[in-house]
């Protein structure tokens, strides 16, 4: 039985995970009523896949290459459901998540999942065994999980927002209102942050489902330094949107290893220094030649 929901997701280069995505949508109950994806580069051998138990549609790029905006906007755009469910290609998701984000969605709300992430060597593991394992773990609280949240409380919470467009449940109708994600972000970060708080200015609610979502990890999302630039540019546009700083947690952190100035909430962001690059095994292969060469030099 299909239901009357478009799924989309956005994918690179990241082929296998867009094949398991394939897989988990072939068992859900209900089917989504299509697959929309958006390639962000130039097609694959995947760009052409298909399904023998729903119609999956394939956008592509003209030239050069999408933003993750971009792509994403263009997705949700096109979907010919009236009620699009966003997922990111590396989601694990219950075989019920169509059906739960159904019944739980109504007009003028945004539906969401709670995130966990695993390892990348668990994420190849069915979602049921996931639950199990993560179900005989203690409790830990630095294990990543999103808790339910309070709407008041989580403006431009950045270790929440951006882990809600995970898996979202939105109308097109409503889609339509927010305008889409800002194009204007550039590279990493606070994209999902926006987002969402343009979502809460029009007065949509934003209620999380008590269904479990898992992800890959990903390094350094609390304080994402190789980031740094991108970040800090993204972090002024929002604030000048919306008269807050974003993602408090992750400037402190920021300010806290010297990288940016401790008082950048009275007197803005300001970059003190660049993070140090670390070098790769051949570089240090190159400067150990080097040095060597520098020693000869000396002793002759």
């Amino acid at each position: 039985m299909h239901s009357p929901v478009s799924v989309v997701t956005i994918v690179k280069s990241r082929t296998e995970k867009l094949c398991r995505l394939i897989e988990q949508l072939e068992s859900c109950n209900p089917l989504p009523d299509e697959l929309v994806i958006v390639w962000m580069c130039s097609p694959s051998t995947l760009s052409l896949a298909k399904s023998e138990k729903f119609n999956i549609v394939h956008k592509f790029v003209a030239n050069g290459a999408l933003p993750i905006a971009r792509a994403r906007n263009r997705g949700l755009q096109e979907a010919k459901s009236n009620l699009l469910a966003y997922l990111n290609v590396d989601a694990i998701v219950d075989k019920n998540f169509i059906a739960k984000g159904l019944n739980a969605w109504c007009p003028g709300s945004v539906v969401f999942t709670k995130v966990t992430f695993v390892p990348e060597s668990q994420w190849v593991l069915p979602h049921d065994t996931l639950c199990q394992i993560k179900s005989q773990e203690l409790p830990d609280e630095d294990n990543n999980e999103i808790p339910s949240r309070q709407q008041e409380d989580d403006h431009g919470k950045f270790s929440d927002d951006s882990i809600c467009s995970t898996v979202f449940f939105i109308s097109k109708t409503d889609f339509k209102k927010t305008g889409g994600f800002d194009e204007g972000y550039d590279g990493f970060g606070l994209n999902d942050e926006d987002f969402f708080t343009n979502c809460r200015s029009l007065g949509f609610s934003l209620n999380q489902i008590e269904l479990q979502t898992f992800a890959p990890e990903r390094p350094n999302y609390r304080c994402p330094i190789n980031h740094l630039l991108d970040f800090v540019r993204n972090a002024e546009r929002y604030h000048a949107k919306w008269g807050v700083n974003p993602c408090i947690n992750v400037l402190n952190a920021y300010a806290e290893a010297g990288y940016i100035n401790e008082d950048f909430e009275t007197a803005g962001i300001h970059v003190l220094q660049l993070p140090k690059r670390e070098k790769t095994s051949s570089e240090n292969e190159v400067s150990s030649q080097e040095h060597d060469t520098a020693l000869i030099k000396q002793s002759a």
